[in-house]
């Protein structure tokens, strides 16, 4: 399967900074399907070629489950945010990230701001979203719909500072790049109990406001989200809440919620958020 038409089919043209993912499960089925092969690492190489040396690539290395107290090595810790991330990962003209809930596989000009230690916030002024903000990046899907991706939208929420969340600090043992073992504390912008939140209606909106894009290419759909012109989008929608919002609340969540947290707890295990993966967040 040749990968190179694909990121010049979703318009990435040299000097992007591009967040990409993906649903690897699809995309190989469909080669296996039609007597191809599907390479992972062909499939970055093609998005790193097309935005050359000025450009830069991001590629989500989540690990949003862990709880408080838990064990993270930046250097060996698989992702659990999709196999796209753990081949960036193992691709040698990859960094990854410090922060142990939202990491990302870097590659390009970003690698340099941030494969650094200095940014506590998974979404805060030093993290990969703000950079993607400030230099006006795109998030490009494939196979992948943007409630399962829109991970952006967090930093939007953290920069608006909705009520419906907070600051929570959380503590690991972290294994840095240098093989160092430390305690390390971090932050996070969780919900609170009974708050669900889904990114679905922005699928619409986006598309509507010109910010969302998409094609299909060799069999696999592709979404591209200008995340400059999302954020008033998103920051619009947050604000004004209502049956179309993507933030809602239900007492029975608020009890759901509460009871799992409760038993977690009981078991010697502090989750940082209530059950909610959409957009691979907390």
């Amino acid at each position: 399967m040749d990968h190179r038409s694909w990121p010049t089919s979703a318009g990435i043209v040299r000097g992007d900074t591009v967040m990409l993912m993906a649903d690897l499960t699809r995309i190989a089925w469909r080669a296996k399907r039609e007597g191809g092969q599907f390479d992972a690492a062909a499939l970055i190489d093609a998005f790193r070629d097309a935005v050359g040396e000025e450009g830069s690539v991001l590629v989500p290395t989540y690990n949003f489950d862990l709880p408080d107290g838990a064990y993270f090595d930046v250097r060996r810790t698989a992702s659990t945010s999709g196999a796209l991330g753990n081949a960036a990962l193992a691709h040698p003209a990859f960094a990854r990230t410090p922060h142990p809930l939202h990491s990302f596989a870097v590659t390009g000009p970003a690698a340099a701001e941030l494969v650094t230690p200095s940014e506590r916030g998974s979404f805060g002024p030093g993290s990969p979203f703000a950079y993607l903000y400030r230099h006006r990046g795109v998030l490009v899907t494939l196979d992948l719909p943007v409630n399962n991706a829109l991970t952006f939208g967090h930093f939007v929420e953290e920069q608006e500072r909705v009520a419906y969340r907070y600051d929570q600090t959380m503590r690991f043992h972290y294994t840095d790049a240098t093989g160092g073992t430390s305690p390390r504390e971090f932050t996070i912008f969780t919900k609170k109990p009974g708050h669900h939140m889904d990114f679905t209606p922005m699928e619409t909106a986006l598309e509507r406001a010109g910010a969302l894009r998409r094609g299909t290419v060799d069999g696999t759909r592709w979404i591209r989200i200008d995340l400059a012109a999302a954020y008033p989008v998103i920051a619009t929608n947050l604000h004004a809440g209502g049956a179309d919002g993507v933030h809602q609340f239900r007492w029975y969540w608020w009890i759901r919620d509460n009871l799992r947290y409760l038993m977690l707890k009981l078991r010697g295990v502090v989750p940082p958020t209530a059950p909610d993966h959409a957009a691979g967040k907390p």
